[in-house]
């Protein structure tokens, strides 16, 4: 793309600014940007905005501003103090001159900011901001600072000033509040600032109570919104600790009579939310009691009607108001027994009520949702508390706390309906996925609820429900079945809910769940088959409902909507009652055996948690004998699947779509024309990778629920020999092994079938006993070693290879040594092997991870590793890394070198020599690139990770000093203008600390030296 070129003349520049505003191409517009951007970081930036200023043009005076605020930003540090004070004058003239001479109110608000940036670069030459702005507006030009003495008292000014300056003045007063806040107070580059602004509070207080006054010499120009805006700014900046802010007190009443002014009722309502939610302590008592007294007037009754008659537009601030009120004083409301506090709570439970949906057309529904979930933890401390301290008060107020909490759970019940299905599709997916959130906010509030009420609110939703299912009225009884779920992880493991879950699973609402063609919604046979799953722990206590539970789910699997719940249920469903099932495995296999014959392909998620369920059955069988004829059978469908997707992959005219076999590897085939069907080679690999993901869950299923004892004593050969003498065991891991090694090869450049496989690897880490997917370690070993740089997912390989790492003391512990000196060379080969250290995040970080893990715990291996110039790349790979941008390597980096520096061996003198010469040797290295990131090349993000390496290696080698000493001059430190007496300083500093907590934030005070003033402003 073309460059423009820098303009020759200010007619040149004013036509670029107004080309801005005109339709152009988005990358003119880019183009214009940088060109005018170049404009002013130049040196005649100043000069430029001078010149700019005096024109008429709206549009051109902002662009003018806007290169002033540039030029104090990046060029002001050089200016003398005699034209530091001479731009103060200018710039003050000018803002005066915008209040005359038509300027938008945009441009003068732009002049404000101008202003503030000139305070926060020259505070000491300005100490008085405001008032001298004030002096000025009086005078009508810019005033010298050092007539600020000959100035009238700033309530006389302010009582002076015309409605447009009084405007102007709070507009800068504004600014100056909320750019201050951005600012860290205690930076010490800042102090001054906010000391300049806390000295202002006075004037600025005089100036809003003026603002908050009816006008009288314009009443076309209003000041009230603005200072309703300037106080909120006030008022957030109190709330960060400042104790000399008294004065802005007496502004509470003034901005509460705004209340009165309907035009200016939403600002004063967000003014008072905001000091209520966030500040609430700013009020005084006679203030809450003047929003009580508010709260129940006729005026706040109309709101009220309006927000619960649906009228929400321009309303909601008032219910946002009354939330604010009520989280502020939810304590005393909920122990008061008055009558005002009980009418308050009564409408807040009945803001829940309000009409429409929720987050579609209402809005207040979630809101109020949150001050109810937080009056009910409030009671249930308060409960807990007083029934040792203060059980007769509890007594009092607690009956009518909860009948407002059963209000409150009626509402949501109701609030909670699905609305019918054309309207919910009518929605944006913004209001169906809030409204679906907004559902399970209520479960939230409802287990909270659950510690109050226990057992009456499941016998509530359940009588509820049977009402609800004996009028056939299904939104209600779908909302009831989803309030029991919600409480299942609070009942579920309890016998004394037995009873009442016994009427609902007893109930005709599961025969009708049976019912293909039945009544029931789509919703509520969603929901019901869920509240099978979640209560699981019931059918393993009530077996005699199991069967018909899971007739139900297989009977909904091979329904399109229902399939993927159905299956997540019988997973679930069949994992927790595995025992009880045992003798059912057979059944279960010949029921998927008829689910993939009859030609219904099921979604590929339905099947692995089918298959998930079955192999859980399988895993509880007790005789090893007829587990394995079972688990077998099951293993049989997906290597003769794998066997198939091979030969289609090199006969590719065997495809044949009429077999079920081969649809599963066809997305959507009922629907799939001939034209859409993928090519074979797609559709074999499909095949592949989704017997695949079934073998994977066949590894889950397997996975011993069972806590097992490992005892590290035992004999190593005896470890060894347990699962070798299973000759039935070794043959079927045999055959799972060859699979999965046949799809690798025939699939050679899918990641999605490596990083399969590392997952069903994996499965068998964590196991303690032998197991179908408990590989003996060197069949481990032989799989990592026959990858290589070009296989794909290379970092999830790697992964997988440090998790075997941190399984290896369940195995044999003597042939430990000889595995790992096979893996690690091939892991350094596999870093060797790439172009850049940073070329591949994850290869790079999990290769640094699983160096690190066999350095802690087998130190010998690692340091004896052969030939050495493999162990010297590597200690320069790491710290290349750590040199690097990215920051999951670096962080991997980091902690190699925290483990490197604190190695160390008792029992091995020969070793320990080895590792004390190699800290001698890297110890230099390693501190010229800690400081060079101390420096200012690290991120905020990756100080603390890097301050681990730096305190051990202060703490753990006597000659760190001297080598930090020379790292800190060394000449690739990047901070330059750093003087050597600072760099020094931070030395004894961080020598002092030995490495404690501190250490942090000493050297994070540093970086922010180096990095310059810019980012303090951020911190």
């Amino acid at each position: 793309m073309e460059q423009i070129p820098l303009p020759s003349s200010l007619g040149e520049v004013e036509a670029l600014i107004n080309a801005l505003y005109q339709p152009n191409p988005p990358e003119t517009i880019s183009r214009i940007q940088d060109v005018l951007h170049r404009l002013q970081r130049s040196p005649e930036g100043w000069q430029l905005a001078q010149s700019l200023i005096a024109n008429p043009n709206n549009n051109i005076k902002f662009f003018a501003a806007l290169t002033l605020i540039v030029k104090l930003n990046r060029d002001s540090d050089g200016m003398s103090e005699d034209d530091a004070k001479e731009l103060l004058q200018k710039v003050i003239g000018w803002f005066l001159q915008s209040l005359v001479d038509g300027s938008g109110a945009f441009v003068t608000k732009k002049l404000c900011t101008a202003l503030v940036t000139y305070f926060m670069r020259f505070s000491q030459l300005w100490p008085h901001p405001l008032r001298h702005l004030l002096y000025s507006l009086d005078i009508g030009r810019g005033m010298p600072v050092e007539g600020l003495d000959d100035a009238l008292p700033a309530n006389v000014i302010v009582g002076n000033l015309d409605r447009r300056k009084l405007r102007a003045a709070i507009w800068f007063t504004a600014s100056l509040v909320e750019e201050i806040t951005k600012t860290d107070m205690n930076v010490a580059k800042y102090m001054p600032v906010h000391k300049g602004l806390q000295d202002s509070v006075a004037d600025a207080t005089c100036l809003l109570a003026r603002g908050f006054s009816p006008p009288s010499d314009n009443p076309a120009l209003l000041t009230q919104e603005d200072a309703l805006t300037c106080f909120q700014s006030w008022v957030m900046y109190w709330q960060r600790g400042s104790a000399k802010l008294g004065p802005l007190v007496a502004l509470v009443d003034p901005a509460m009579q705004c209340f009165a002014d309907e035009s200016l009722f939403s600002a004063t309502a967000e003014l008072f939310s905001d000091i209520l939610s966030y500040c609430p302590s700013f009020l005084s008592e006679e203030n809450y009691n003047s929003l009580a007294a508010l709260f129940d007037s006729a005026w706040a009754a109309d709101h009220y009607k309006e927000i619960v008659d649906g009228h929400e537009d321009g309303n909601i601030a008032f219910g946002l108001l009354m939330l604010a009120y009520g989280d502020a004083k939810v304590l005393q409301l909920m122990t008061g027994t008055d009558d005002r506090s009980q009418r308050f709570l009564q409408r807040l439970s009945g803001l829940l009520a309000a009409e429409g949906y929720p987050v579609h057309d209402d809005y207040i529904f979630v809101p109020a949702l949150e001050f109810w979930s937080t009056f009910v933890e409030t009671m249930i401390d308060e409960a807990f508390t007083q029934e040792s301290d203060h059980a007769s008060e509890l007594l009092v107020w607690r009956p009518l706390a909860e009948q407002h909490l059963t209000t409150v759970l009626m509402n949501c019940w109701r609030k909670i309906q699905w609305p019918p299905v054309e309207t919910f599709a009518s929605w944006d997916s913004a209001e169906r996925t809030g409204f679906t959130d907004a559902r399970k906010d209520v479960g939230d509030l409802l287990q909270s609820v659950f510690a109050l009420k226990g057992l009456p609110l499941v016998k509530f939703f359940v009588d509820l429900l049977l009402r609800s299912l004996e009028l056939q009225i299904w939104p209600e009884v779908e909302a009831c079945a989803y309030c029991l779920g919600s409480l299942s992880d609070c009942v579920s493991d309890s016998s004394n809910y037995d009873i009442e879950l016994g009427r609902v699973f007893a109930s005709p609402l599961f025969e009708l769940l049976g019912e293909q063609r039945g009544p029931l919604p789509l919703r509520l046979r969603q929901t019901g088959l869920s509240l099978i799953e979640r209560y699981s722990e019931y059918f393993e206590r009530h077996a005699e409902y199991l069967p018909h539970a899971l007739n139900l789910l297989f009977a909904a699997v091979g329904d399109a909507q229902l399939g993927g719940p159905s299956a997540k249920a019988i997973s679930t469903l069949c994992s927790s009652c595995r025992p009880i099932l045992t003798s059912e495995a057979p059944t279960f296999i010949r029921h998927y055996q008829t689910i993939r014959t009859s030609g219904l392909v099921l979604d590929s998620l339905a099947e692995e948690r089918i298959v998930l369920a079955i192999a859980s059955i399988i895993q509880a069988i007790p005789d090893k004998v007829q587990k394995m004829q079972a688990f077998g059978q099951l293993l049989s469908f997906f290597t003769s699947d794998i066997e198939r997707a091979v030969q289609l992959k090199a006969n590719p005219g065997m495809l044949n779509l009429s077999d079920p076999n081969f649809l599963r590897g066809v997305e959507q085939p009922s629907s799939a024309a001939p034209s859409q069907v993928p090519p074979a080679e797609e559709i074999a690999l499909q095949i592949a990778l989704r017997a695949l993901r079934c073998l994977s869950s066949m590894a889950k299923g397997m996975q011993d629920v069972k806590d097992h004892v490992v005892d590290i004593d035992d004999d190593d050969s005896q470890q060894q020999t347990k699962q070798a003498n299973n000759a039935e065991l070794v043959g079927v891991q045999a055959t799972i092994l060859a699979a999965m090694l046949q799809t690798q090869e025939t699939f050679a450049s899918s990641g999605e079938v490596v990083e399969i496989i590392c997952m069903i690897l994996k499965a068998g880490f964590s196991e303690t006993e032998p197991g179908p997917f408990v590989f003996p370690a060197e069949v481990v070993v032989d799989f990592f070693l026959k990858q290589g740089p070009a296989t794909p997912r290379l970092g999830t390989v790697l992964s997988t290879a440090c998790s075997f790492v941190g399984s290896l003391y369940r195995g044999p512990r003597m042939y430990v040594p000889n595995h790992l000196s096979r893996l690690l060379p091939w892991v350094i080969s596999i870093l060797q092997a790439l172009p850049e250290p940073e070329s591949d995040t994850e290869v790079a970080q999990n290769g640094i991870y699983f160096v690190d893990r066999v350095m802690t715990k087998y130190p010998a291996v690692f340091f004896g590793l052969q030939p050495f110039q493999t162990l010297e790349f590597f200690f320069m790979f790491c710290l290349k890394v750590l040199n690097g941008k990215e920051p999951l390597p670096k962080s991997a980096a980091a902690d190699f070198w925290t483990s490197f520096i604190t190695s160390k061996t008792e029992d091995d003198p020969a070793l320990q020599a080895t590792i004390t010469g190699a800290i001698e040797h890297l110890g230099p290295l390693l501190a010229i690139s800690l400081m060079q990131n101390f420096g200012g090349n690290a991120a905020r993000s990756e100080l603390d990770k890097l301050s681990e390496p730096l305190k051990k290696l202060v703490t753990g080698n006597v000659h760190a000093q001297m080598w930090l000493q020379n790292a800190l001059q060394h000449e690739t430190f990047p901070a330059h203008h750093v003087p050597l007496e600072q760099r020094i300083m931070l030395l004894k500093k961080i020598i002092a600390l030995r490495g404690n907590r501190d250490t942090n934030k000493v050297l994070r005070e540093f970086w922010l030296l180096c990095r310059g003033a810019n980012f303090s402003y951020a911190s």
